[in-house]
């Protein structure tokens, strides 16, 4: 599979596609080469089938996600329970919740900065899933991405805005294909919105940022991929911003193992798969745990 330039955002999606001369990378979508460098860098897609040997979700029990119906809350009581629902996002039934409640209160209230960033979050979540076509992921990612600018435009000295739009353009580039996406002018808008967000707060999303970056290094079509830089956004997650990150360590081994480091990829892949969950965002330890499995078979092939 060949990686769209514009698979940025694949540092968080599962969708991002294999480099010109690489070999099965993390979150390959297969051979429509449909993924960006841009979505790379963002998204963080990992086969179903890996998914499915993950332990699933806690679900919960039909009407225990409303005490009180969304809508009925004040503003400091709603922002918290949107959070408390985030945190239990890899449930669909309460994410579903959360799509409709967020998508009518940001057409109600088009003006309210921190129900348009919540929404652009969400649409990331889902766009981000592995299991959907990248046409129906794209068509998610440009969702959150229109609700990160209206964010942004609300309030551009905060971080949430930007930050939300660079990963859900990534969701949006999967389903354009590399020159779709380059005339597009996706490469640029991306890379000014996550180089705002790195200004105003480099840790935002548990080292979120870096981690993009990273990804969209790696993901970059030659001549431009630049795996050093990868490398070095990548640990210094690691080592400075988010010691916790699974998604960091899941991206680093696929990009040392691009570098013919395949020993040092299957230590990082073996810590992922042993560590615990609930450290720091459980419903994101589960997906980058399943994105870790999808990418150890190629490894264990490498070191063969």
């Amino acid at each position: 599979m060949s990686p769209p330039l514009l698979c940025l955002l694949v540092i968080f999606s599962a969708v991002a596609g294999k480099g010109p001369g690489s070999s099965g990378g993390v979150g390959a979508t297969g051979s429509d080469g449909s993924a960006s460098v841009v979505a790379d860098a963002g998204a963080h897609a990992t086969p179903a089938t890996a998914a499915s040997s993950i332990a699933p979700a806690p679900t919960s029990p039909p009407g225990s996600t409303t005490r009180a119906p969304l809508a009925a809350l004040g503003p400091a009581a709603l922002l918290a329970r949107l959070d408390a629902l985030y945190a239990q996002r890899d449930d669909r039934r309460i994410l579903a919740e959360q799509r409709q409640f967020l998508d009518e209160r940001a057409r109600q209230v088009p003006s309210d900065f921190e129900i348009q960033w919540r929404a652009a979050r969400v649409y990331f979540w889902l766009g981000d899933d592995p299991s959907l076509p990248a046409e129906d992921r794209s068509k998610l990612g440009k969702t959150g991405w229109d609700y990160a600018e209206r964010a942004v435009t609300l309030a551009p000295q905060r971080v949430e805005g930007h930050y939300w739009a660079a990963v859900n353009i990534g969701s949006y580039a999967l389903g354009l294909g590399v020159m779709r996406a380059l005339a597009a002018g996706l490469e640029g808008k991306f890379r000014e919105r996550l180089g705002r967000a790195e200004q105003i707060a480099p840790g935002y999303n548990h080292g979120g940022v870096g981690v993009a970056w990273g990804r969209f290094y790696e993901k970059l079509p030659w001549p431009k991929r630049d795996r050093a830089k990868a490398e070095d956004h990548l640990r210094k997650v690691l080592g400075q911003v988010s010691p916790n990150n699974l998604r960091a360590r899941v991206f680093l081994a696929d990009t040392l193992a691009q570098e013919g480091k395949p020993q040092e990829a299957k230590q990082l892949l073996d810590q992922v798969a042993a560590a615990p969950i609930g450290r720091y965002d459980a419903a994101e330890e589960r997906r980058a745990k399943a994105l870790g499995q999808g990418l150890t078979p190629s490894i264990i092939k490498m070191l063969k």
